[in-house]
């Protein structure tokens, strides 16, 4: 029944496809290729509209002198003219804010803090010809080599006096002057308002994540030896950190931020958050909201001194970036394989901050000069952090005097009291075998840090820089010896087998005091970054050095990181490759340079959570910012071999992780056929082993994954999508025995091969019902057989992973008004979880002991946004 009715989809997709046709005001340049016309010709048809006029009529092309009646006739069938508005450049930038209003406004972690500085270029755009080559770098999809291209020409005195002009610069791709063009002025400045607010608010009732459901459910108590046949009390309910804080109420969280500027020098913003909670904020609640909220104010002026200058001063909250994030980035976000290219662009600088990111927030005064040959930035913050605190004085109690274990950002973020009163109902629990003796705390460690960047240019395209930060502790950060550490963090003797070579990560943390360096308050990290653009190509790189027992005048006498990367650009083609090394002992927070995986995979606190003295140490891995210690070689490319074939990308990462030195590969390609506009479709196959180099290793796994995609164009912007995905996980055998030990004479069963696979379908639609109103949605079923997949929800990510089961959203965008937009998203998911049996080590339970049925469950999620700008 199910082939049946793919079948059937995929045949009436196609028929309503074949009657969708290209709108000659509408269409972009690369839709217009697709029709039986040459490069030329759309390239002609484009630029009419562009700057002659829109059409009127479809006949109108025979103005165009590359269109002769052949070619008209040909075309008569293929095009429509749709009603058109003239938008003055005031009306052009609102409805691009409104555009990244809807991608980017949403989407705070993966491009945290962009669609800020993006929309503050939208609403006081900059005189192209005055950029540095950082600030056309940090525009949309802008390379390196757009970059160099802009400037060499400006540098000759040919000044840029429009877009067309601008896109006859040498070496400038199609793509770089078109995704900057509405960022930019030429000549005369816009009329622009002088004071501006962007009000927004979100509120969000999405239920905890699996991962961090399964964290907050996992039991405190550890009994010896465990009664499974006595009735569940509620005072036994609350034997995890879910039943204790009643979790299962907490409430949706709700955001609001304000942005305010005045021309475009003066700039302030604030943002707060009522965090999800199981009881109404009073007045002790609301002081807690306004105490972790983010604000600040700041000044952006350029004038003449021996030539351009443009400085910011900040005070308040901000981010500073730097070369490839080796030494600086600060945000609580970890984004896989973020190249710094396309969408993983990475904002160079200072800038304000008040984004959603809270450990790794930096609070003070910054300051950052540009000029055309040189930068300089400068940064003091002093903040209070969350932190693991541990019983290192052995007194029974955690308190100011014990040491710190390392950060930690925590997904709720209870009260130290509340902690505090809930360990304690722990501890005193009847029989319980796990007293805790490690735990977050919040604000349990003063970070004062001062750094800076330095950077030259001696020509267009190339630069040299040097960057650095001294963080100074008010408590000591003290990682015990191994034994000690795995006593420490696991509950008891019992679980010490779960302590594995990868957890080396977490004994390489950094400590203040050590025998080999005696006792400091102090980290300090220091590294040098470099780029130079050679015609169609750019080279960079970055090296850093933590500081432990070498000195910073001297190059490789301490842990280390270093990344290099090279990034070439044809009109149809880029190819990028990278190498990163990053040591083990390099544990610097504000790292998130290019990774496969974050900090903590694989240890502990990423695999166990059952067996950890304290479950909310998962948090250590789940929300990581940090990359994990890896060596490797990336390669990127994107390729389009004709008008109707392109790579849209394919990628092959092989790297070693340092912890046990395994060696993994993932690679990862995206073909599209496009016979016509509006029929494509889309292949992907993505394929990842673990520990590829040995094939009798239980760590061994491979992961396949394929998904085809027919996408259809309909009239008005409309957009039909079917997909199928198939993912299959492979492993190798148990190389211990599986029989019952209890029966006499049993015969052994070795385990074969496991193989764990499932499936998905799913159907995704756009439509427009006028420019202001349009709502995207989809749905979509699995059968999962042990298999996970990803799934994107228009601006969102979601994890399906369990047994079966289906869902069905849609988001609503709306501009109720010129300066007001409105996103509301509603999602229905109802699956089967997992049916799971637990036993022992060569052991068979007893019935139902450790055996989790299936169970049905049900969710209704409710999404909503609104942005008032005024």
């Amino acid at each position: 029944m199910l082939k049946k009715l793919i079948i059937t989809l995929f045949f009436l997709i196609i028929l309503v496809s074949m009657h969708a046709i290209i709108d000659l005001n509408k269409a972009t340049l690369q839709e217009l290729i697709t029709l039986p016309i040459t490069q030329q010709q759309a390239e002609d048809i484009y630029n009419y509209r562009y700057y002659i006029s829109f059409y009127q009529s479809i006949y109108q092309l025979r103005e165009i002198n590359s269109i002769d009646q052949a070619t008209m006739n040909r075309l008569k069938h293929l095009v429509t003219v749709s009603h058109y508005t003239e938008k003055d450049d005031s009306a052009q930038r609102r409805d691009d804010i409104y555009y990244l209003i809807e991608r980017l406004g949403s989407n705070e972690g993966l491009q945290e803090g962009m669609s800020d500085v993006w929309e503050d270029y939208l609403i006081s755009p900059r005189n192209v010809n005055k950029l540095t080559f950082t600030d056309i770098l940090n525009l949309p999809n802008t390379s390196p080599i757009d970059a160099a291209a802009i400037l060499n020409r400006v540098t000759r005195g040919d000044s840029i006096s429009s877009y067309r002009d601008l896109r006859k610069s040498p070496g400038i791709s199609y793509y770089g002057a078109r995704n900057i063009q509405n960022y930019v002025y030429y000549q005369e400045q816009p009329d622009i308002r002088d004071f501006y607010i962007d009000y927004q608010m979100k509120y969000n009732d999405s239920p905890y994540g699996d991962t961090e459901k399964d964290m907050f459910t996992e039991s405190m108590i550890r009994l010896d030896p465990p009664n499974s046949t006595d009735p569940i009390t509620p005072r036994e309910k609350s034997q995890s950190y879910w039943g204790y804080f009643n979790m299962e109420s907490d409430r949706a969280s709700i955001m609001n931020k304000i942005r305010m500027r005045y021309r475009n020098e003066l700039k302030a913003g604030l943002i707060f958050e009522n965090p999800k909670s199981s009881s109404v904020l009073d007045d002790h609640d609301m002081d807690n909201v306004l105490q972790d909220a983010k604000f600040y104010v700041g000044y952006e002026n350029d004038f003449e001194f021996q030539g351009y200058n443009f400085l910011k001063v900040y005070a308040g909250n901000f981010r500073a970036t730097f070369g490839e994030g080796l030494v600086m980035e600060n945000t609580d976000s970890f984004s896989p394989r973020k190249t710094g290219y396309g969408f993983d662009k990475r904002i160079t600088g200072i800038i304000g901050d008040i984004s959603r990111s809270q450990e790794y927030a930096l609070r003070g005064v910054a300051l950052d000069w540009k000029r055309n040959n040189m930068n300089a930035a400068f940064f003091i913050s002093s903040d209070k952090k969350d932190a693991v605190v541990y019983d290192s004085n052995e007194n029974g109690v955690l308190d100011d005097d014990d040491y710190i274990l390392g950060y930690i950002n925590l997904t709720k973020r209870f009260s130290n009291q509340e902690l505090e009163e809930a360990e304690k109902f722990f501890n005193e629990y009847a029989g319980n075998q796990n007293q805790v003796r490690i735990a977050p705390r919040l604000d349990a460690l003063q970070e004062n840090l001062i750094g800076g960047h330095l950077e030259y240019s001696p020509f267009i395209g190339t630069h040299l820089g040097i960057t650095g930060y001294e963080a100074t502790y008010d408590r000591e950060i003290v990682v015990p010896e191994e034994d000690e550490l795995k006593a420490l963090l696991l509950s008891d003797e019992n679980n010490f087998d779960k302590w594995k070579i990868t957890d080396n990560e977490i004994s390489n943390l950094y400590s203040t005091k050590s025998d080999l360096y005696g006792d400091r308050n102090y980290r300090r990290i220091l590294g040098f970054d470099w780029r130079t653009v050679l015609n169609n190509t750019s080279f960079q790189g970055e090296y850093a050095e933590l500081q432990k027992t070498g000195s910073l005048a001297k190059i490789g006498d301490d842990p280390s990181a270093l990344i290099i990367s090279s990034y070439t650009q044809f009109d149809n083609l880029y190819l990028l490759a990278m190498y990163r090394d990053y040591d083990l002992a390099f544990d610097n927070p504000y790292q998130r340079s290019f990774s496969e995986s974050e900090r903590f995979d694989d240890t502990v606190l990423e695999k166990t959570t059952y067996g950890l003295n304290n479950t909310l140490l998962n948090d250590m891995y789940n929300n990581s910012a940090q990359p994990s210690a890896e060596r490797g070689f990336y390669f990127e490319t994107r390729y389009q071999f004709h008008t109707m074939l392109t790579l849209n990308q394919a990628y092959l990462d092989i790297w070693e992780r340092k912890s046990d030195a395994r060696q993994g590969i993932r690679a990862q390609v995206n073909f599209e056929f496009k016979p016509i506009h509006q029929l494509r479709f889309r292949l992907r196959h993505k394929h990842q082993v673990k520990r590829y180099n040995d094939d009798l290793d239980r760590g061994k796994s491979q992961a396949d994954e394929t998904e085809f995609k027919l996408i259809t164009y309909l009239s008005n912007f409309d957009k039909l999508q079917l997909g199928y995905v198939y993912a299959r996980v492979l492993q190798p055998p148990y190389l211990s025995i599986l029989s019952n030990p209890a029966e006499p004479g049993a015969p052994d069963m070795a385990q074969s091969q496991t193989l764990t696979d499932g499936d998905m379908i799913y159907l995704d639609y756009t439509h427009n019902f006028n420019e202001n109103l349009k709502v995207i949605g989809a749905f979509s079923f699995w059968y999962a057989h042990g298999a996970s997949f990803w799934d994107f929800e228009d601006i969102e990510l979601d994890f399906d992973h369990s047994d079966r089961g289906y869902k069905t959203w849609f988001n609503i965008h709306s501009r109720i008004a010129n300066n007001v937009y409105l996103s509301l998203k509603y999602k229905y998911k109802q699956y089967l979880t997992r049916e799971i049996e637990f036993r022992n080590y060569n052991d068979i339970p007893d019935s139902g002991e450790y055996y989790f049925q299936r169970i049905e469950r049900k969710e209704n999620i409710i999404r909503l946004q609104l942005d008032w700008n005024f």
